[in-house]
């Protein structure tokens, strides 16, 4: 492939629909806005410190206040399919990429591990959503945690990130570009919560294996289960990373238990 060929913008990319960067923020914005409106109901009725039942009302706050906003844009201004409109397909055929999902997020975690250790030792920086999802207590809040980060969460940035961001930017950059620039905002987003600084690098390259399948695919067919995969393994090791850890610790032992039997 020549330079020329590589720097002209991706061809056929979601184009049914030419979304603008200013569509995309009224969808981030709205959803901004919605979820701080609930957080000071949240608040107001609840106290300073949020609980899981809280995180979830503001949470799917927000990511319905942004796919409403979306599906009043695609009625307004698209073709009022969303499927045409964000790329939104979904097929049971598809949902093994769950699983690629699962290798990637214990991938990055155990190449970023080191960079972490670097900067703060045994006790790096904890994400709200950390927070909240360790105060769980009960079934129910193990629940609303694996809806809000495995269902929701996915939808909500697979639809904005790679169905808005990536279209706009593959009708005016070129392959490399669209990925890159994406990846990078898809990243930096994250920085509503600044204790998501050192998980940078992971994000990013979150987004631009996402950006990747989506332009192979041309939907986000793939994206948003991969997407789930990642969350849903987060999600379970927030929710279960002690008990597994436990689990682990007495297998090994068990193990060293038999090799002394046998060999002593």
């Amino acid at each position: 492939m020549s330079d020329e060929t590589a720097a002209e913008p991706v061809a056929g990319y979601l184009q049914t629909t030419h979304w603008s960067l200013p569509q995309f923020l009224l969808v981030f914005g709205v959803g901004l806005v919605v979820s701080l409106l609930a957080t000071i109901v949240a608040t107001t009725l609840g106290g300073d410190d949020l609980s899981v039942q809280a995180f979830a009302i503001i949470f799917g706050a927000q990511s319905l206040g942004s796919l409403g906003t979306m599906w009043w844009l695609s009625r307004t201004r698209g073709s009022g399919s969303l499927r045409d409109d964000f790329g939104l397909r979904l097929d049971l055929s598809d949902f093994w990429a769950i699983f690629a999902g699962f290798g990637l997020q214990i991938g990055l975690a155990l190449l970023t591990a080191p960079l972490v250790y670097l900067f703060f030792g045994d006790d790096p920086p904890q994400q709200q959503v950390s927070e909240i999802a360790g105060s769980s207590s009960s079934l129910g809040d193990a629940v609303l945690i694996v809806l809000a980060l495995g269902l929701l969460a996915p939808l909500t940035e697979e639809m904005m990130f790679r169905g808005m961001l990536l279209s706009r930017a593959a009708r005016a950059l070129s392959r490399t570009a669209s990925i890159v620039v994406t990846a990078a905002t898809f990243a930096l987003i994250h920085l509503l919560d600044p204790s998501a600084l050192i998980y940078l690098p992971g994000l990013f390259v979150i987004g631009v294996v996402l950006a990747l399948v989506s332009l192979r695919r041309g939907d986000l067919s793939l994206a948003i289960p991969i997407h789930a995969g990642i969350n849903l393994t987060a999600a379970l090791l927030l929710l279960f990373g002690d008990e597994l850890v436990d689990w682990a610790e007495e297998q090994q032992e068990q193990l060293q238990g038999l090799i002394h039997l046998f060999f002593s």
